[in-house]
């Protein structure tokens, strides 16, 4: 008893501060201080890669046509697709601000399609989506009320359709609750390029492309890398106003592909932080099952049942406020399901890193370091 106990109370302190008062702090580095000027929507342009996304742009067109405000261009790159999604493109947008930059035969992949459209834009900011997003008809106002700074961190969030789904988006809320208590406490870990701000000129002087151009995925967390290694400005958002919404993997298959090129590009980049932060959530799951295990195999039922319960009860209290923000506590009800299932999905991804290598819109996600 004294074992699950003791296990309690560091669980407590640490993932408790980490995540609970972590989430805290990062809500208040994000109040408006009034001392910055804010960003202009005229200081943005909108950068959406895409390939052969005819039939996930649907959701995007849309947005774009019912928001209250827009930003002063959007460029969509298309990197060599095979569908009509040029033609879907320019036929509803129409007269909007917007422009199609086809990449050259060989040029291809996200990483050199944002470049190529970065070096022709002229504005302050840059916005980076993924194809397959959708947002708020206020989502550009809502731009307009943050501060400037050199990165925002913004707002992905996965949802779920079928019961499967919800397991997938639950996997990425609790990785961006991380993200947000490591925040308040320090910075982020990783970024989405699916909502990605950052200031142009600040890209053109940190863009490390070159130490990371074997790797077909991952533009958006090496960026932030690079941002943070030149102790540029970065903050990270939370509030939905600014999200954007897009759909998690369909499949098994599709969603541990996912998380393989994610794993891949962080143990890549080598980030002090997301590697301590790994370490640790792995320890406490080796802790935790362990003693869990252990006390089942010697009949100590009641210091199971104490262990599993408080530690099941301790988690849903520390990740309801991130939850709550993003209007997702349907999701956040699946935490006990979930933690039971971690180990085996673990363990799978662990024995898949070593031989599976997953690829990405048909290309493979590493190649040969030159």
């Amino acid at each position: 008893m004294n074992s699950a106990v003791g296990y309690l109370v560091v669980y407590f302190i640490v993932i408790g501060g980490v995540i609970l008062v972590g989430f805290f702090l990062h809500l208040k580095k994000s109040k408006v201080s009034g001392i910055r000027q804010r960003i202009r929507l005229d200081e943005i342009t909108v950068l959406i890669p895409f390939r052969s996304e005819e039939k996930r742009l649907g959701d995007l067109l849309k947005s774009i046509l019912n928001s209250n405000h827009l930003p002063k261009r959007f460029i969509f790159i298309d990197d060599h697709s095979e569908d009509e999604s040029v033609k879907l493109i320019e036929n509803e947008l129409g007269n909007l601000p917007f422009e199609i930059l086809r990449l050259p035969s060989d040029v291809s992949g996200k990483k050199r399609a944002l470049r190529d459209a970065i070096n022709i834009c002229e504005t302050k900011y840059i916005l980076t989506w993924d194809a397959d997003v959708s947002f708020n008809s206020n989502y550009f106002e809502s731009i307009e009320l943050l501060e400037e700074a050199d990165m925002y961190v913004l707002p992905a969030v996965l949802i779920g359709n079928a019961t499967s789904e919800l397991f997938y988006e639950l996997d990425f809320a609790l990785a961006n609750a991380l993200n947000a208590g490591l925040s308040g406490w320090s910075r982020p870990i990783f970024s989405s390029g699916a909502n990605f701000l950052f200031n142009r000129v600040a890209f053109h002087k940190v863009d490390d492309l070159e130490s990371h151009a074997h790797m077909a995925s991952g533009d958006d967390t090496y960026l932030l890398r690079d941002f943070r290694n030149n102790k540029k400005d970065i903050r990270l958002e939370s509030n939905l106003n600014v999200a954007i919404t897009t759909e998690t993997p369909h499949t098994f298959k599709e969603f541990i592909d996912q998380r393989l090129r994610w794993v891949g590009k962080t143990t890549d980049i080598g980030d002090s932080l997301a590697t301590l932060s790994a370490t640790g959530q792995f320890a406490f799951a080796i802790g935790f099952f362990g003693l869990l295990i252990y006390f089942l195999v010697s009949s100590n039922w009641v210091p199971a049942a104490v262990l599993f319960s408080v530690k099941i009860g301790l988690d849903l209290v520390f990740f309801f406020p991130y939850f709550n923000r993003i209007n997702r506590l349907k999701t956040w009800c699946l935490i006990p399901i979930y933690e039971l299932l971690f180990p085996l999905y673990s363990l799978l991804l662990g024995i898949l890193m070593i031989s599976y290598r997953p690829k990405w819109k048909g290309r493979a996600i590493q190649s040969n370091k030159s």
